[in-house]
């Protein structure tokens, strides 16, 4: 009976949690989640049909939901096709890092290098760097002071990391694992996504050795409460329920065309 008990309350607990959710599943520009098993394409789970194509030695493996997908650090990335400029965004994933320390490791970085192109990635002295080419600064504020180092202490564990970006409002802020690790005022540009690579850039010499899971783009600049509901609970889960606790049947109807389109 306790145990019953127990598992009422915490059962309770995660529906009060999601039920605060105040995500559109329609600002989600973007949503690779990597749940598939064979296969070269990561399907982009939103509307918008931005599907990855797997280069190389990219595979799937499993992840932190589901499955993820795997990078071996030399010849394998995904890419994605044109995606942007974006005024707002929130860009936010599961990694888990599993070697090339030191030297540059992408997440997800835009072809090439002009004003507004996206670069997001690890440097070799191990701190992350959100940048926006043109922008003043080039990288986010804050960069230098994390308190996240990706050094070889990090390898083979599971992190959370997003950036919630605003133009508009000239402002970021950055979370590792749902804490606020940095923010400021930073623009003035708009920030554009693809044609790119998640895991390595077209320049070379930057891929990512480990896996990505839950890979998020939006176009809104989320509150720190989503992006916590999202990190703990995945986007699925998030959003099966609305505020008042009905079914969001914009994400099952979304879900349902991307089948159907294929």
């Amino acid at each position: 009976m306790t145990r019953f008990t127990i598992s009422l309350i915490i059962v309770g607990f995660m529906f009060v949690q999601l039920s605060n959710a105040e995500i559109d599943p329609q600002s989600i520009v973007g949503a690779w989640l990597f749940d598939e098993t064979n296969g070269k394409v990561a399907q982009d789970s939103s509307d918008n049909g931005n599907d990855g194509n797997l280069v190389g030695g990219a595979k799937w493996a499993k992840g932190k939901f589901g499955n993820a997908i795997e990078l071996n650090g030399k010849d394998a990335w995904v890419t994605v096709p044109e995606i942007g400029p974006l005024e707002d965004f929130t860009l936010m994933k599961w990694f888990n890092s599993t070697g090339r320390v030191g030297l540059w490791r992408c997440f997800f970085n835009r072809d090439g290098w002009a004003p507004g192109f996206v670069h997001y990635q690890f440097r070799p002295d191990n701190k992350m760097e959100m940048a926006i080419h043109s922008n003043n600064p080039v990288r986010h504020p804050g960069w230098p002071d994390s308190d996240f180092t990706a050094d070889k202490d990090i390898l083979d564990e599971w992190f959370h990391l997003a950036v919630a970006y605003s133009s508009n409002d000239e402002e970021v802020r950055v979370y590792f694992d749902g804490e606020l690790d940095a923010e400021g005022k930073w623009g003035p540009l708009p920030g554009a996504f693809g044609p790119g690579r998640i895991g390595s850039w077209s320049g070379g010499g930057r891929e990512w050795e480990g896996l990505f899971d839950e890979m998020l783009l939006f176009d809104v600049a989320l509150a720190e409460d989503d992006i916590q509901m999202l990190m703990d609970n995945g986007l699925e889960a998030t959003l099966a329920v609305e505020p008042a606790g009905k079914l969001t049947t914009n994400w099952g109807e979304i879900k349902l065309g991307r089948t159907q389109s294929r």
